[in-house]
């Protein structure tokens, strides 16, 4: 079956007969798919009637492509399914399960169907893009602050800059620097031992006056911290990121009635987005946990050969062995996010304040108060 060809002046008259008797009614009458039509009426309305019939093309195109019921079908269910996926996590999400339908196909039918795109645009002065070479290199933190009806929470979320794997995180009614030290004892203890946290100058993390107890327990488990840029949240765009996900795909979209409720969606989200969700940052077809836990080339190969990869991922745990080479060449092992051996034995850490009190390589959270108020 040919591909239909219509000139300006019918698609005019199609608009308008769409006005009188539906969208979905003339596009039957004239033989196209419901989005066509649909595409038509906006362009009329954003240009005018007049310019849309100047608007006559030079040579034949190749036709209005049809859209399958198959392929509308799954666009909708998916959409349906994830409702804070925009046309290109669709079309991903698709082609992890072996079907593929064009970019520009899933936008029409979502615009069709009420999707309006957020319409966020980049200001100001554009961040330097940056990434880890590997997975445990980089991790970043941050703490995102909503309501349960009145009741102020806190959401700890830590994860991997190189896969954007969520690590650990904790739903809480109050923050402390226990609960920080807590999420990233738990993700060490899962995945392995980070090498490097960045973080913004909260005062979890941060003290103006000297190491606070966080910063002394990242000193002891031989963690480099690097702080963001104040008043640059860019530093930490990756988490920032995945806070603004969490909260226009969760908070925003459920009313829950108890932090227990929040936390059980939470869970479930996290769950969802690591090992499901096919992440832009990543490419667009994989998932965090395809990269994590380094089955990225597989992956790839597969959805090229037009394998169903939505459950590659499934039940993988990271190992949690990995070697450490700190900035002075020192090596560790570490099993389960702990030191097994270290070359050298002890080392030299830092003060309270000045940061250089003699300690050994055993971890553990530093539950003394030093010499200044704030630590």
């Amino acid at each position: 079956m040919s591909k239909k060809q219509f000139n300006q002046q019918q698609k005019v008259v199609i608009v308008e007969n769409a006005k009188e008797i539906g969208v979905k009614e003339a596009s039957k009458i004239a033989g196209v798919h419901y989005t066509t039509v649909y595409e038509w009426s906006r362009e009329v309305e954003a240009i005018g009637k007049e310019a849309f019939l100047a608007h006559e093309t030079t040579r034949v195109g190749r036709g209005i492509k049809e859209i399958s019921e198959k392929q509308e079908q799954l666009v909708l269910d998916t959409w349906r399914a994830n409702p804070g996926y925009g046309p290109g996590q669709i079309r991903s999400q698709l082609r992890r399960q072996a079907e593929t339908v064009s970019i520009r196909t899933v936008h029409r039918i979502l615009e069709a169907n009420g999707y309006k795109a957020s319409g966020v645009k980049l200001t100001g002065e554009k961040a330097k893009r940056f990434e880890a070479s590997r997975p445990l290199e980089l991790g970043q933190m941050d703490i995102l602050q909503f309501f349960i009806h009145k009741l102020q929470v806190y959401l700890i979320l830590l994860i991997d800059d190189f896969s954007r794997f969520i690590l650990s995180w904790s739903l809480l009614e109050a923050t402390s620097i226990d609960a920080v030290i807590d999420v990233v004892q738990r993700g060490m203890a899962r995945y392995g031992k980070l090498e490097e946290l960045l973080t913004d100058r909260g005062f979890v993390f941060y003290s103006w006056r000297c190491a606070n107890r966080f910063e002394r327990y990242l000193e002891v488990e031989r963690i480099e911290h690097t702080h963001a840029r104040p008043h640059h949240p860019q530093t930490l765009g990756k988490v920032e990121a995945l806070n603004r996900r969490v909260k226009s795909e969760l908070i925003e979209k459920k009313e829950f009635q108890t932090v227990q409720d929040a936390s059980t969606a939470i869970e479930q989200w996290v769950d969802h987005y690591n090992y499901r969700r096919p992440h832009q940052g990543l490419g667009g077809f994989l998932t965090p946990a395809d990269r994590f836990h380094g089955k990225a080339d597989q992956v790839l190969e597969e959805i090229a050969k037009g394998i169903d990869v939505t459950g590659a991922s499934d039940g993988i745990e990271r190992s949690t062995i990995n070697l450490v080479v700190d900035s002075k060449g020192i090596l560790t092992f570490y099993l389960l996010g702990k030191p097994v051996a270290i070359t050298g034995g002890k080392y030299v850490g830092g003060n309270d304040c000045g940061r250089s009190v003699d300690h050994d390589s055993s971890p553990s959270i530093i539950q003394g108060k030093g010499t200044c108020p704030e630590c």
